[in-house]
């Protein structure tokens, strides 16, 4: 279902701005030490995501957390093991194309959390080759 809401912009030109409430956003949290057959889960995380082809993937190093086990793991320990916290996010307009690579996840993931998100796309812009 779309919704959309025209805001008008204060400036010399006015503008409007539409604001879409049909996409979804994928959070993926892993552990920087996650491997499966040798590989880091994040970075088969984010090409499985490509391979899907879903709109956008980022994956984020963080400096500081814990899961599960509560362990905390900070970038500034210099004495002890560090296992950083990861954040994968994928956004697509498509719902259901999010929920259908949630199977892909789930046979490479075995460590971790997932959430998803409504958003709001404010906007979205992606050069050309021409550009």
């Amino acid at each position: 279902m779309r919704h959309s809401v025209t805001i008008a912009q204060n400036s010399e030109v006015s503008r409007s701005m539409k604001i879409r409430h049909n996409g979804t956003l994928m959070r993926i949290y892993v552990s920087q030490s996650h491997h499966r057959d040798r590989a880091e889960v994040h970075k088969l995380i984010v090409q499985a995501l490509a391979d899907a082809q879903i709109t956008g993937a980022t994956a984020f190093l963080g400096i500081e957390g814990f899961g599960s086990h509560h362990h905390i793991s900070d970038a500034f320990a210099v004495d002890s093991y560090v296992d950083l916290p990861i954040l994968i996010e994928a956004v697509d307009e498509d719902d259901a194309k999010i929920r259908r690579f949630i199977p892909k996840l789930e046979s490479i993931l075995d460590d971790g959390l997932v959430t998803l998100e409504r958003l709001q796309t404010i906007f979205y812009r992606s050069r050309t080759a021409e550009s």
